[in-house]
């Protein structure tokens, strides 16, 4: 845990759009002072009204006195889908209890515990924890973040997001370059945008107009290079590395995901008890972040990637739509878009005024900017490039 003075009685805030660096840093420091990480046999986990009960866990030191962290703690998140696949339940099942028969619930999953337990006393878990008060949730300790495999390795936002600024600092690039950070319970986002490095796409943004500002993609042509890295400290997957190219006119991002980078979050095996994560740990972590920024800045952040990545999407944007509402329609669909996604793309890719494939690309992007939800956000930018390559080929 971080300093003493930081351990409020209080929840911390989990989650932002749109933070600088020392929002993000204060925000992440509040939340690491709160953390508490248990390798525990599965036999010892049990449920009451639908949350994970927590006990003989010794009080903790706030700048209020002594905090009792035992009790309750309310799963969010992905948690259930975690507890899903641990206990072989269905999710929808589960779903369903925890909606209209939480008594039920508890019998399911202490009765499943106790059959696991039996077959396999050996298993352990890492759980992911976050105490403190909520006054939306009275008589709970906090939250259960996560519930890993005890081989889960430490890759946790804060030491994250200071290897990733240590990287770019080492590749010569400062806090202006960071286009926007984000923060959800499942996940860190941060962007790097460098329009020092930067490229024309005549063909990409010919005919198109910000659905924000109305300023033409034909006038201005320009994209530049950039990133996007993310991290998920509780088992929403890998940490990750984008590769984005940012159009001028409207500041839609065109995710590469063909050229993403990947690191697992697979360590070795955990023992039971607290998990104090080591100084060694911890720095191995941010070195090998550290050296991935280095990595994916010399591939990326240079004109030749953006070039040639214009090129390609060049090639697949210029199929001209005679039908675009049923082509969108069919993008939707295989792309599993819900009825608003389909409607709010519909609604960008006829503001834009590019009726071709690249015209769905940039719908698809630009819709994602008015998107709340961030990790649904982030998802959704990420299919704009399959939108474009599923519209072309309907269109062909």
């Amino acid at each position: 845990m971080t300093a003493m003075q930081s351990r409020t009685r209080l929840l911390p805030p989990r989650s932002g759009m749109g933070l600088d660096v020392n929002q993000i840093v204060g925000l992440l420091q509040d939340q690491q002072a709160h953390k508490i990480d248990l390798v525990t046999p599965v036999g010892a986990l049990s449920f009451l009204g639908g949350n994970l009960v927590i006990d003989g866990r010794a009080p903790e030191l706030t700048e209020d006195g002594f905090y009792d962290v035992n009790g309750l703690y309310r799963p969010i998140g992905g948690v259930d889908s975690q507890v899903s696949t641990v206990f072989d339940i269905p999710k929808k099942y589960l779903d369903k209890l925890r909606a209209e028969d939480v008594n039920l619930l508890d019998h399911n999953l202490n009765e499943l515990i106790k059959m696991v337990a039996a077959k396999r006393p050996e298993q352990k878990h890492l759980v992911r924890l976050l105490w403190g008060e909520d006054e939306n949730f009275p008589g709970s300790s906090g939250i259960v973040r996560a519930l890993l495999s005890d081989r889960y390795a430490i890759y946790d936002n804060l030491d994250t997001l200071l290897a990733v600024l240590d990287g770019l600092r080492g590749a010569g690039l400062g806090i202006e370059h960071i286009k926007s950070i984000d923060l959800s319970d499942n996940r860190l986002y941060l962007s790097v945008r460098a329009p020092e490095i930067s490229a024309m796409a005549p063909e990409l943004l010919k005919g198109y107009r910000s659905p924000f500002s109305g300023e033409s993609g034909t006038d201005n042509p320009v994209v530049d290079a950039g990133i996007e890295f993310s991290n998920s400290e509780v088992g929403s997957g890998a940490f990750n590395i984008r590769p984005v190219i940012w159009v001028q006119v409207c500041s839609n991002g065109l995710v590469q995901k063909r050229d993403q980078l990947r690191k697992v979050h697979l360590g070795g095996r955990l023992e039971e008890g607290q998990v104090n994560w080591s100084t060694q740990t911890r720095e191995a972590a941010n070195r090998l972040v550290r050296e991935q920024v280095k990595d994916a800045t010399e591939s990326f952040l240079t004109t030749d990637y953006v070039e040639a990545t214009v090129r390609k999407l060049e090639a697949e944007a210029g199929v001209e739509l005679r039908k675009p509402d049923e082509v969108i329609k069919q993008v939707s669909k295989e792309l599993v878009y819900s009825q608003s996604e389909q409607d709010m793309i519909l609604s960008h890719f006829i503001k834009g005024g590019q009726l071709t494939s690249g015209g769905v690309l940039q719908a698809v992007s630009s819709a994602a900017q008015t998107i709340e939800d961030v990790d649904r956000a982030h998802e959704f930018l990420g299919t704009a490039v399959d939108a474009m390559k599923v519209a072309a080929r309907i269109a062909s």
